[in-house]
């Protein structure tokens, strides 16, 4: 469905277009975290350095350790999610997995934050520590602001954690700390969750690119497909025959083209309707696809002329062959009554049936096809007729 805007015609943003948003908005979060995964090793290993210079390095020593397991695991769950989106399986248990290895990572950033906030002037290396750990607490959080349950998830994570561990082993610094820490981490969350909307926004304009580009190829073959087909039968036409080269196809020196007029049409719109007429005019179609889909090798076509005048190219070599085809046509069109619930007689046709020589105009060909076709109708039609000339 489309929904009108002024004089533009926007998609609607149905369920299928909300959910490849978030998948798109998913995939953008993912994509942050595989440039950022090294730069986090990296930043462990300097915090892992930088604690050999401190005078009670063993301090950090589980901080460290929970620290690279969180990492690891935080990692090993964005890779599941990454799969379930490339297979277009469901995000849901792998996102219920990142929010349980998210809330661990919060805690060991918050494990790893209090040690430096143990007497941080006696050595200013702490603080060094402290300003990396609440850095990445915040890189962290603008990478997953997106998506909002798992940032939850980490910050609670990271809070809940720093302020037990500061109510046991900070004591009086308990207020200090806590409401600075927290000041600075809803500072950063309220910049990340600003900038997540402009991410969410961006995923939105992508699905809608993506459908508007969509929606203009299926235009343009659509539009490609009427240049070169009939748009009640299906077949190929007039335009078809005389312009694209449908006979440059043909494989046998000789190939046989019959032009076929059903009888009496206009008697089956006068006195069953226009929509009956066009019924036929479809069943003899559908009757010329399936009898060529089921002749054999060659390049055989069926197109419509304009009308009830048809237009049958047989690549077939053998005249005797071609006849039997015809005869066989014109027995089916015979009987198109019986599916079009007429009465007997009703449909029929008349056939001319002429040779094509390879590397000939169909102008030609068509021509002497035209002139047995107008021996069938003086004749008597329902019948097929030959030229060999």
């Amino acid at each position: 469905m489309k929904t009108a805007t002024g004089f533009s015609v926007a998609p609607e943003r149905d369920a299928d277009w909300l959910q490849e948003s978030w998948r798109e908005t998913v995939r953008s979060v993912l994509i942050t975290e595989d440039r950022a995964f090294y730069a986090n090793v990296l930043a462990v290993v300097a915090i892992a350095v930088a604690v050999l210079f401190l005078r009670n390095p063993s301090a950090y020593l589980f901080p460290l350790l929970m620290r690279v397991l969180s990492l690891t695991g935080a990692h090993l769950s964005y890779n599941h999610l990454r799969r379930q989106i490339d297979t277009g399986h469901s995000l849901d248990p792998a996102l219920r997995i990142l929010t349980v290895m998210l809330f661990f990572g919060g805690m060991s950033w918050a494990y790893l934050l209090l040690p430096s906030l143990s007497k941080p002037l006696d050595e200013p290396l702490r603080l060094v520590i402290a300003a990396g750990t609440i850095t990445g607490v915040g890189l962290i959080v603008t990478m997953t602001a997106t998506l909002r349950q798992q940032t939850f998830a980490f910050l609670l994570g990271f809070l809940l954690t720093l302020f037990v561990g500061l109510y046991f082993f900070a004591g009086d610094a308990l207020i200090t700390y806590g409401i600075g820490t927290t000041a600075l981490v809803i500072g950063v969350s309220m910049f990340a969750f600003a900038s997540a909307q402009q991410r969410s926004v961006s995923a939105d304009m992508l699905v809608e690119n993506r459908r508007l580009n969509e929606d203009l190829a299926d235009a343009l073959a659509q539009a490609e497909f009427l240049a070169k087909h009939d748009p009640l039968t299906g077949l190929y036409n007039r335009r078809a025959l005389f312009e694209y080269g449908l006979v440059d196809g043909q494989t046998n020196p000789i190939a046989h083209l019959l032009l076929v007029d059903l009888d009496h049409f206009k008697k089956i719109n006068d006195n069953y309707g226009h929509d009956m007429g066009d019924k036929a005019l479809i069943e003899a179609s559908k009757l010329m696809r399936d009898a060529l889909r089921v002749y054999g090798d060659g390049h055989h076509f069926a197109a419509r002329l304009g009308g009830e005048e048809f237009c049958v190219f047989l690549d077939e070599e053998n005249p005797h062959e071609a006849l039997i085809f015809a005869e066989d046509l014109r027995e089916g069109l015979a009987s198109l009554h019986e599916v079009l619930g007429l009465p007997s007689g009703a449909t029929s046709a008349s056939i001319g049936m002429g040779p094509h020589t390879l590397g000939s105009t169909i102008d030609e060909s068509l021509r002497r096809a035209d002139a047995a076709m107008y021996d069938a109708k003086t004749e008597g039609r329902n019948r097929v007729r030959q030229v060999n000339r």
